[in-house]
């Protein structure tokens, strides 16, 4: 297959980074999955029986990155969400702490409106599988935190979480309804 006709408008390469929202949820609490298989689109579309716990973030403070290797005939990709949690307490870390051994599917929305969801992947999954490989979920892989020495210095931790697949991101086609004020984004 020939690339072709892969068009950046002069707009696009002015684009906003980073990350503005990151939602986490347990795996064993995502319903159904559907993957798109067009050959023009890379999508996936949730059906949760819960919600996901969103951070809204500081710009600059979040970021996702992919990095795939091919060994052989097979590719695998390796993404990584990093992002701060500001003012460090017993009740965020506590939290936090619960995550360290939980299988996660992580959604991300960046400044731009585009939405990616992590933890969920179609390829080498069982053919009877209504929620794709899972083996390919989202795990917490680092939470580095302090206080900061100087008057300036910002008090909180950054949480990092990785998540092997065969794909890269999927980007989410279900809507989400975001409840900053609540903390939660709910699939629709």
């Amino acid at each position: 297959m020939a690339i072709e006709n892969l068009s950046i408008l002069h707009s696009d390469l002015e684009i906003r980074g980073g990350l503005q929202y990151v939602g986490l949820m347990l795996r064993g609490n995502l319903g159904t999955v559907t993957f798109d298989g067009s050959a023009d689109d890379h999508s996936v579309a949730l059906n949760a029986t819960d919600v996901f716990q969103l951070f809204d973030l500081k710009q600059g403070t979040g970021s996702l990155s992919t990095t795939g290797t091919k060994e052989g005939g097979t590719i695998m990709f390796e993404h990584t969400v990093s992002f701060y949690v500001p003012s460090i307490s017993t009740s965020h870390l506590s939290n936090l702490e619960t995550l360290l051994n939980e299988n996660l599917v992580v959604y991300c929305q960046d400044y731009n409106g585009g939405k990616y969801v992590l933890g969920v992947s179609e390829a080498y999954a069982l053919e009877d599988s209504t929620v794709g490989n899972i083996q390919m979920y989202a795990r917490v892989s680092s939470i580095e935190g302090g206080t900061g020495a100087a008057l300036g210095d910002e008090n909180g931790v950054t949480v990092t979480i990785a998540c092997s697949a065969g794909e890269l991101p999927r980007v989410c086609s279900s809507a989400i309804t975001l409840d900053t004020a609540g903390g939660t984004a709910t699939v629709a």
